[in-house]
């Protein structure tokens, strides 16, 4: 199974509805990194949904992502059909706050089965969706599936996914071990679309907590967290003469962002002996991260000076690590408050640099 950088961090490292009203949180602050194998106009992209929560952060009922306004989906995919991967950490507070690892397949479920019919009905209030996928994972030896609902909705696609509560007993509803949602790693390949017009564009997540040590829902709490994608988006690299040893050139473009200060932009350079040095977000890094670019202008163009090498050596760059601030109202048209959006990762083309041969005397 290829998994993305961020899911190798997270291996080594039921369900309600929604509505707008209760109590107030402790802490809540989930955050949803969506990165792309292409940001080209137009062109089909896996999409690698990362999910960050806090340990120590209220546990989360329900978490609702919407794709970009303008992105086209192909939801007709038979039951059965692996779609993609996952990995997870969770805290079981009936284990001690134990952190633990889950991974396993992202499957077209299917529409049919009892028990997949029953658990829409509970997160979401009623049976049928467009299509239903499965986040088939194990844990300890007990698979842990976590439906995902998707719609359509006008001009988005909703993906929804409902959690047990971690606070209260397996029997009454609540989660095996206790389990608590860290992190979550999942890609969906085959489905998405990108828009066909230069601009902006948004993912968005929607969640919203427990009340602590209850099942209830605090929908006071929830909060939204975006991810910016700029179609189209390109990172450039190829090598350049230099005086002694050589220069690794390109250029960053983002479209709708600018890249000159504030926003103090740098890349970072990876490199090994084994292709693909950087991490994507289908692939581990096969290299290690061993400098960093300046501060890129406006114009997004680099340079970095290298010695020459001792062995064939792969680099690739990646813009990686960047947020800006929220911007008008939210993709989802709901009044929840954004507390933050990423800037969509890319990695470079990558290049080969050779040992340089010894000069005839």
């Amino acid at each position: 199974m290829k998994k993305s950088f961020r899911l190798a961090l997270l291996v080594c490292a039921s369900f309600v509805g929604l509505a707008f009203a209760g109590p107030a949180l402790a802490k809540y602050d989930p955050s949803l990194t969506i990165e792309q194998t292409s940001y080209k106009l137009g062109a089909a992209t896996t999409a690698d949904v990362f999910i960050a929560i806090s340990e120590d952060a209220d546990p989360t009922a329900k978490l609702t992502i919407f794709s970009p306004v303008g992105y086209n989906a192909n939801l007709g995919a038979a039951p059965g059909t692996k779609i993609g991967a996952v990995v997870a950490v969770v805290k079981a507070k009936a284990l001690g706050g134990a952190l633990l690892p889950l991974a396993g397949d992202v499957l077209v479920a299917n529409p049919a089965d009892p028990t997949i019919i029953a658990a829409s009905t509970r997160c979401t209030g009623k049976a049928t969706h467009s299509t239903i996928w499965v986040l088939n994972t194990s844990l300890q030896g007990q698979t842990v599936a976590i439906p995902v609902f998707v719609d359509t909705a006008g001009p988005l696609v909703t993906m929804q996914v409902c959690l047990p509560s971690p606070d209260i007993p397996e029997a009454s509803g609540g989660a095996k071990f206790g389990a608590q949602l860290v992190l979550a790693d999942f890609t969906v390949k085959g489905v998405f679309t990108n828009a066909g017009t230069t601009g902006g564009y948004e993912w968005a997540g929607i969640y919203t907590p427990y009340t602590p040590g209850t099942g209830t829902p605090n929908p006071a709490g929830t909060v939204e967290w975006r991810t910016y994608v700029g179609l189209p988006t390109s990172l450039t690299l190829k090598k350049a003469k230099a005086k002694r040893g050589f220069k690794l050139v390109g250029q960053l473009k983002v479209a709708g962002l600018g890249l000159g200060p504030p926003s103090n932009v740098h890349l970072n350079l990876y490199a090994g002996k084994k292709a693909k040095p950087a991490p994507n977000a289908i692939s581990l890094a096969a290299g290690k991260r061993v400098g960093r670019s300046g501060r890129l202008p406006a114009s997004g163009k680099y340079s970095m000076a290298r010695r020459s090498v001792k062995f064939a050596t792969f680099f690739q760059t990646r813009f990686e690590n960047y947020g800006t601030e929220c911007s008008g109202p939210s993709p989802s048209g709901l009044p929840v408050p954004c507390k933050g959006e990423d800037i969509a990762a890319i990695t470079s083309n990558q290049i080969k640099v050779l040992k340089p041969k010894k000069k005839r005397r």
